[in-house]
């Protein structure tokens, strides 16, 4: 019921990939300028504030541009060893030759990507593992594109041993670029850590040209574009007055001081991680997996609680990291990152603690977007990511300005929000995490709880545990019928049978599905479900009756038209079931998917035989059984059509095949025709 990473491009805190260059807007100009000065400088520092969307810029905006007949692309690199000490190409250099330098091997594995799929040229390879130095460059003048990701990773101060393996990194790095006048080097870095890059530049550009290229976050036009076209390019539509209304919200931070005094803060940039929020939420209501969270504003639009819910996210799952509570967390972030002005403060590192808490769990907020950190004359210090999380905090934590206040517990409804975005990104662990705190909260709102177990039973469902996922689907309708909310309850109720159609229990797919219609007769897929539990359970004419409501609900529904089809073949109704299999093939190609295509197949021959077309029934009987040659109602069908035209030999034959197989099996009563047709003693019972 609720969508995940797969489902839907809007995952959070991740840059975009080169596959979602489709919904990567806003920054064209931006990313073809980059990539000429890419291929016309040996190196490109890219730098900016953290979070602006430098990795996305490259990933989905200027990798997918570098077409292979004008240049080499190497994979996205990063230069961070696996471990203190480790040599990085997976085993220990062989006797009298020399160790590979952990960060070139780490840049080596990442450039060829997973399982060195990618080959890299020979030189390059040579040079970095340190046995090419001093050979005659033979490479190829196409250009060689070369990034490398977090650069800062490698800036970063370091145990002397690494220390001494950065500078030779270094130096192996900035011979591979002499050694090959093609290889074009780029380097993606966080702002604060320039200056820690500049002694290097020179080295790493072999004298040639060096370009740096800012990346801010986008400004209003760019912000409205990555919202409006994402969204028109997966079915939906955004208004301007709505998009504007929603920037506002997001550029614009509305902050207290300690005497209560208001004040407004406004930013000309939308930071990248918001708008990835937005988009995620907007796409979770698209696609009617997400209740309005309040009355005034759609879900994706109410920015607040998006922003409360990413921070409830990312705290609750780094809190537990270190054994802390998150409200405490929480309740540490507003009053240690936020001035009695009401503006962001800074905290200047520990040696293992930073303001209270252990310097790890800062590092791990930073990682998610909660804080940022900037070297300083070889120390970091933290503030607040972005002013727009002030005013989040001030709500969520009300005594942030009383010294000596008690922390106060995260909420049920702020954890079911987190819940929602990490089942975007496809995380289950955190989605447990999350939902098991609401569920812990007895006071909490029933129809918080009931979202919360219709979370729960969808990861169980699509982890095999069919039994534990109905009983979720169940109790969530309970928690519905007592608000009352009718058709909330009747969509898990819904839920719950269709879990029991697979498994094959029938009457109770039967009486949960009548239930269910009694509470959204309207809703075409719960009819088509009850029709398939009729069909299923041989009750064929009231089956037929509820596909036709389906279609007067919804007149082009595959699953409908294929239903009932597939129904009057089985009733010997071969005009009408041609005539729904006909206005099925008329439906575009992706509605079609959701049909069963070889056994309408199948049963458009069968009606096209008894209609006197044996030549293209023949045809498509013999071109379908190709395509399932294990299909039980494919081969009924098929035997049906060549006993119409009178191979008998054949028909028996496959007759006896539909017996055995397995992919789908027979119905029970398409079983009890065919033992008829085969003539079993007691088929007629």
């Amino acid at each position: 019921m609720t969508s995940r990473a797969e489902d839907g491009p809007f995952s959070v805190a991740r840059p975009f990939v080169p596959a979602a260059e489709a919904l990567f807007f806003g920054r064209a100009a931006a990313a073809h300028s980059l990539l000429a000065k890419w291929l016309d400088s040996r190196l490109v520092v890219v730098y900016g504030p953290t979070g602006a969307g430098k990795s996305s810029l490259i990933r989905a905006g200027v990798l997918p541009n570098c077409s292979d007949r004008d240049a080499d692309v190497l994979a996205l690199g990063r230069v961070r060893p696996l471990a203190d000490g480790d040599l990085g190409m997976g085993t220990v250099a062989p006797a009298g030759s020399p160790q590979v330098n952990p960060f070139a091997a780490a840049l080596l594995r990442s450039w060829s990507g997973p399982g060195d799929a990618a080959p890299l040229p020979p030189m390059l390879r040579d040079v970095l593992s340190g046995v090419g130095r001093g050979r005659p460059a033979t490479c190829s003048q196409r250009p060689v594109l070369a990034a490398v990701d977090q650069f800062e990773e490698l800036l970063a101060p370091h145990p002397p041993r690494l220390e001494v393996l950065r500078e030779q990194f270094m130096t192996l790095l900035g011979a591979a670029v002499a050694a090959m006048p093609n290889l074009r080097l780029l380097l993606i870095i966080r702002q604060g850590s320039l200056a820690e890059l500049a002694p290097y530049e020179s080295i790493l550009a072999a004298g040639g040209e060096i370009t740096r290229v800012r990346v801010d976050p986008p400004d209003r036009g760019a912000a409205a574009l990555a919202l409006a076209e994402p969204a028109r390019r997966v079915g939906g539509n955004l208004s301007p007055e709505v998009i504007d209304a929603c920037l506002d919200d997001l550029t614009t931070s509305r902050v207290t001081d300690v005497a209560g005094a208001p004040s407004v803060l406004t930013s000309d940039t939308v930071q990248p991680l918001f708008l990835h929020l937005v988009m995620a939420a907007f796409e979770r209501e698209r696609a009617g997996h997400a209740e309005a969270v309040v009355a005034e504003l759609p879900a994706w639009g109410a920015t607040d609680v998006l922003l409360a819910a990413y921070l409830t996210q990312a705290i609750a799952q780094e809190a537990r990291q270190y054994d802390l509570d998150a409200g405490e967390v929480r309740h540490w972030l507003a009053q240690t990152f936020i001035t009695e002005r009401g503006r962001r403060a800074g905290v200047d590192e520990g040696l293992a603690t930073t303001a209270g808490m252990p310097t790890a769990l800062l590092v791990a907020l930073a990682e998610r977007y909660v804080l940022v950190v900037e070297w300083r004359a070889g120390a970091r210090r933290f503030e607040l990511f972005d002013d727009r999380l002030i005013p989040v905090l001030q709500a969520a934590v009300p005594t942030w300005s009383i010294a000596g206040a008690a922390a106060t517990e995260i909420g049920a409804a702020d954890h079911l929000h987190a819940a929602l975005i990490s089942r975007v990104d496809g995380d289950d662990a955190a989605v447990r995490l999350h939902t098991g705190e609401v569920l812990r909260q007895e006071a909490a709102d029933p129809r918080v709880r009931a979202q919360a177990l219709l979370l729960l039973a969808d990861i169980d469902s699509e982890r095999g545990h069919l039994e534990q996922a109905r009983a979720g689907y169940q109790d969530a309708a309970q928690l519905y019928e007592s608000l009352p909310d009718v058709e909330a309850s009747g969509r898990a109720l819904a839920e719950a049978a269709r879990l029991l159609l697979r498994t094959g229990r029938l009457g109770s797919a039967v009486a949960e599905l009548q239930a269910a219609a009694t509470r959204l007769p309207a809703d075409a897929n719960i009819q088509i479900d009850l029709g398939r539990a009729l069909w299923y359970s041989g009750q064929r004419w009231a089956a037929t009756a509820l596909f036709s409501t389906a279609l007067a609900l919804a007149p082009r529904s595959a699953a409908a038209l294929a239903g009932r089809g597939l129904l009057r073949v089985e009733l010997g109704d071969d005009v009408a079931a041609l005539e729904d299999l006909n206005r099925l093939d008329r439906l575009n190609p992706q509605a079609q998917q959701a049909v069963p295509a070889a056994e309408t197949r199948a049963a458009r021959a069968l009606a096209m035989a008894r209609l006197g077309q044996p030549a293209a029934a023949s045809a498509e009987t013999t071109a379908v059984l190709d395509d399932a040659a294990d299909n039980g109602p494919v081969l009924w069908h098929a035997a049906e059509v060549f006993r119409v035209i009178g191979d008998d030999t054949r028909a028996e034959d496959l007759l006896r095949r539909a017996v055995e197989a397995r992919e789908p099996a027979l119905l029970p009563h398409q079983r009890r025709e065919v033992d008829r047709l085969l003539g079993h003693p007691g088929a007629m019972a």
